[in-house]
């Protein structure tokens, strides 16, 4: 990872309200990062929260949201001015994951590429996440591309290269054909 991948800085929702006298905050996230969990917020160390550096003290899993002590903010009334801020992390601060495992950060905007014959079909631009396995939504123009999750279809995600490769299943690409 680059010293510029590393200091990046990534989404990871918004302060949506206060919890409790002690000045705790809870960070609520898009669908996209429903996976993160409190251990992520401990592992970073420090976040940015509305552009201001604090030390992460505590995390705990809210009902939709998580639970955040700040270092230095010790009361409700401390807490509360950080209300609808964006929430943000250090790309480099994130735990590494196992062999086969991606943050979808890593994985937003590769280039996604035909594995038989290299034909680029456009980027990976969203991540739907649903019950049985995540939908890749790959663009190319106004051309728009839904990718199940599976082995079968994803064979291969290099970080290094900077690519996901695909092997659609047959019939589908004539279906977005324009």
């Amino acid at each position: 990872m680059s010293k510029e991948d590393q200091t990046r800085l990534v989404d990871l929702g918004r302060v949506v309200g206060v919890h409790g006298l002690k000045g705790m905050v809870r960070v609520g996230f898009p669908g996209r990062w429903a996976d993160l969990n409190p251990e992520t917020f401990m592992s970073l160390g420090a976040i940015l929260v509305g552009g201001q550096h604090f030390q992460v003290l505590k995390a705990a899993l809210g009902r939709g949201h998580v639970l955040v002590r700040l270092a230095g903010i010790d009361s409700r009334a401390e807490a509360e001015p950080l209300v609808g801020r964006e929430v943000q992390g250090e790309a480099g601060r994130f735990p590494p994951l196992p062999e086969g495992e991606y943050y979808w950060f890593q994985l937003l905007g590769l280039p996604v590429v035909h594995a038989g014959d290299g034909t680029v079909l456009g980027v990976l631009a969203e991540i739907w996440p649903t019950g049985a396995h995540d939908v890749y939504v790959v663009r190319q123009g106004k051309r728009e591309v839904l990718l199940p999750a599976v082995e079968e279809v994803i064979r291969e995600i290099d970080l290094q290269e900077g690519v996901v490769k695909v092997w659609p299943p047959p019939g589908l690409l004539e279906l977005y054909a324009d």
